[in-house]
């Protein structure tokens, strides 16, 4: 057989074998996040109950100007009670909002239900800033 009938003939092979792989490949799964939105009332699912909730830490440069008071933050509760898409929506002071997402990102709750199953919600939370 010639050189380039040869690679010709592997090239060809190559090519279907390639293609084979692609062709037996699972097309990608899109899943369904379903989130429901608790700032509107929804009788038929209920709320998410905190279980851990620590404190967030005060920053020295906030602590030294003394601010005070609360970030208002939206967050999804997943169905397994984790925290995700924490956004801040009333800030206080940057270094001061970037400790309420670090806390929150920790918080854990038992999730919302629906029908008695684990559902994601998103909620609206306040981290208080208090000195002492």
């Amino acid at each position: 057989m010639k050189k380039t009938n040869l690679i010709l003939v592997v090239s060809l092979i190559a090519f279907l074998l390639t293609g084979s792989a692609v062709l037996a490949q699972d097309p990608p799964q899109e899943t369904l996040d379903l989130v429901y939105d608790l700032d509107h009332v929804r009788p038929d699912v209920t709320s998410p109950k905190p279980i851990y909730t620590p404190n967030p830490e005060y920053t020295d440069s906030a602590r030294k100007k003394k601010i005070r008071g609360s970030v208002v933050l939206s967050i999804v509760i997943t169905d397994k009670g984790l925290v995700r898409d924490a956004k801040v929506v009333t800030g206080l002071d940057k270094d001061l909002d970037k400790q309420a997402l670090k806390a929150v990102g920790g918080w854990r709750f038992e999730p919302a239900t629906k029908d008695g199953k684990p559902v994601a919600v998103r909620i609206k939370v306040e981290v208080d800033f208090k000195l002492y």
